[in-house]
């Protein structure tokens, strides 16, 4: 789909899709929810996640891995006495740094119109959606390559590829790592929370640092929802 467009109409594409599909029509019927939930990496599939990679040398001098992401530790919450259960989209980009990494797949648990610039990037909307059970929900697997066998290789979250924040009132100054909205069914598409993640490692050199990575403000602070 990318390649179909230039960058500056892919960006404008992108606002309008997910104005669309992510958000309502009119920025000011979106409403900002704040933080609830963090992404979680895992280096295997299934919940029982592994985020951290031990490697042996590289095999013909490349280090392959799927890497799955999940919306993890999302608190139970309710707004107009409707619990938020799905989720209609999400936008993320990942960041691999350490070491030059290659997306070379991107795979989603079902059908999604994604309009990110690039492998990596998620701007998603999700049909018919995805719903959270235990307080959590698989997002996407990644094929990643990286030269040689690395060391010391971070994994998280690029804050700068969320492209829906800058319009919606109150988020710029949450300062959000994520996005993620309801769905249709739920009627709960123009509502947006952040979510924060939790780096995962390569090869890490001693006690990998796993310290969660947030936005500013909880979904507590803002108040729309309450706790369920």
């Amino acid at each position: 789909m990318n390649a179909k467009y230039p960058v500056p109409a892919r960006a404008a594409l992108a606002f309008v899709l997910l104005a669309g599909i992510l958000l309502p029509l009119s920025s000011t019927a979106s409403t900002w929810c704040g933080d609830n939930g963090l992404i979680r990496f895992s280096f295997v599939q299934g919940d029982s996640l592994v985020t951290v990679l031990h490697t042996d040398e590289s095999e013909n001098g490349v280090t392959s891995f799927d890497l799955y992401a999940w919306l993890t530790e999302f608190e139970p919450v309710a707004k107009d006495g409707e619990a938020f259960l799905h989720l209609g989209g999400i936008e993320l980009k990942l960041s691999i740094t350490g070491a030059e990494a290659f997306v070379l797949e991107q795979e989603f648990p079902s059908k999604v119109l994604n309009v990110g610039k690039e492998m990596g990037h998620i701007a998603a909307g999700l049909s018919p959606g995805e719903k959270i059970r235990d307080n959590k929900v698989f997002i996407v697997r990644w094929k990643v390559m990286i030269q040689g066998r690395p060391e010391n290789v971070r994994i998280g979250l690029d804050p700068s590829g969320l492209m829906s924040c800058a319009q919606l009132e109150g988020c710029p100054d949450c300062e959000p790592v994520a996005l993620y909205v309801g769905n249709q069914s739920s009627q709960q598409v123009g509502v947006m929370f952040g979510a924060g993640y939790v780096p995962s490692w390569v090869n890490p050199a001693g006690e990998p640092d796993q310290t969660p990575v947030t936005g500013k403000c909880t979904w507590r602070d803002v108040g729309v929802f309450s706790e369920r």
